[in-house]
């Protein structure tokens, strides 16, 4: 993918063809709200996705877009947390990929080439433990250098487009994130502990 990573993938899509309408939704934020106390918080935190069950996948067959929503959850999976599967990010990969056919063809053939890997595993036919295991196999050289695997760099794709989906989602950057966006004080209460008292 030589300089074209996830971020930049992202920027060029913002600006393709449709970009504008599916990015707007992804990344609105709500309107300032009010605090009990009568002031502003100017919490700018993205809202909740539109309707995303209405979506229908515009890069990847159905049935390679359930085994993406599969691969995507397990590298962030629901446990505590909300993982990928309920921020949609298969649906932004998805709209991202989609919309390289204008600015970077052979970023699809690569991410053709990564489904087509994970078909050739049976990865949708796989146990939750055993999409686990081989993650964790195929990524082996993310933690070891001196480690090789052909799966690996299909991993770090998918991986660094998931991460960056997630994140910038309502559910990575709010729920888990706890991001409040551009908030400010309205007080600036003093350190309460005595032994910070004396100058």
């Amino acid at each position: 993918m030589t300089r074209r990573n996830a971020g930049w993938a992202i920027l060029k899509a913002a600006s393709a063809a449709g970009g504008a309408a599916f990015f707007a939704h992804w990344l609105k934020a709500v309107q300032p709200v009010t605090s009990a106390h009568g002031h502003e918080s100017h919490v700018q935190a993205p809202p909740d996705p539109h309707n995303w069950e209405a979506y229908k996948p515009q890069f990847f067959s159905a049935e390679d877009f359930h085994m993406l929503d599969l691969v995507t959850a397990t590298l962030i999976p629901s446990d505590d947390t909300p993982g990928a599967h309920d921020a949609c990010v298969a649906h932004f990969i998805d709209f991202v990929v989609y919309a390289a056919a204008e600015y970077a063809p052979d970023m699809q053939a690569q991410w053709r080439r990564a489904m087509a890997y994970l078909r050739g595993e049976q990865f949708v036919t796989m146990s939750e433990e055993q999409r686990v295991a081989l993650l964790e196999r195929i990524s082996e050289p993310e933690r070891d250098a001196s480690k090789r695997n052909p799966g690996y760099k299909h991993y770090a794709l998918i991986k660094d487009m998931t991460v960056h989906a997630f994140y910038t989602s309502r559910i990575g950057l709010v729920d888990v994130l706890k991001y409040q966006g551009l908030a400010y004080l309205t007080e600036f209460p003093g350190c309460s502990h005595p032994e910070h008292e004396k100058v």
